[in-house]
C-alpha cells in the first residue's frame, strides 16, 4: 500500500529531497521555468509628431498578448510575463494599411541598453521585474514607391 501512494504522489509531482545533512529544512520544490515580469511602455508617432494607431509590436523572440496595438493617442503599455532575458527586439508594424495616418515602416529596434530591473526576483525562479521607458517611437511614412508594388 505504501509503494502505491508513493507511486501515486510521484505521478502528482510530489516528492521529498533531502538537504546534504539529510535534513529536510528550506526544501522547496520549484515547478515552471526560470522567468521575469517585463513592462513596456512608448508613445508612438508620426515624423511631424501626431499619434499613430493601431501600430502592433511585437518582439523576434517573444509572443505579447493582449494590448500590444497603440492606442488613439499611440501609448503601448504592455506587462508581460516572459523568459529573462533582456536582450529584446522589438517589431513595430503597421497593421491596418493606409488607415490611421497612412501606411508607415515596419521599424526594428534593440531596446536592451533601455531596461532596467526595478524589482530583485525572489533567488528561485522569479528572476525580477524589468521595465522600459522607450518615450517616444517614430515611424516613418512608406515612400510612394514602395505602396506602389
Amino acid at each position: 500500500m505504501r509503494r502505491f501512494i508513493y507511486f501515486l504522489l510521484s505521478l502528482l509531482g510530489f516528492g521529498a529531497v533531502a538537504c546534504n545533512d539529510g535534513s529536510m529544512e528550506d526544501v522547496a520544490a520549484e515547478y515552471g521555468c526560470p522567468h521575469i515580469n517585463f513592462s513596456l511602455k512608448a508613445r508612438v508617432i508620426d515624423e511631424a509628431g501626431k499619434p499613430i494607431e493601431g501600430i502592433e509590436v511585437q518582439t523576434k523572440n517573444y509572443a505579447f498578448y493582449a494590448g500590444n496595438y497603440s492606442d488613439a493617442e499611440g501609448n503601448i503599455d504592455l506587462k508581460v510575463n516572459m523568459w529573462p532575458d533582456t536582450n529584446i527586439d522589438l517589431i513595430f508594424t503597421d497593421v491596418d494599411g493606409a488607415e490611421n495616418g497612412g501606411e508607415f515602416e515596419t521599424l526594428n529596434l534593440n531596446i536592451a541598453d533601455k531596461v532596467e530591473q526595478v524589482k530583485e526576483g525572489s533567488g528561485s525562479w522569479y528572476e525580477g521585474d524589468f521595465a522600459a521607458d522607450l518615450g517616444d517611437v517614430t515611424l516613418k511614412l512608406k515612400e510612394e514607391s514602395d505602396e506602389q508594388e
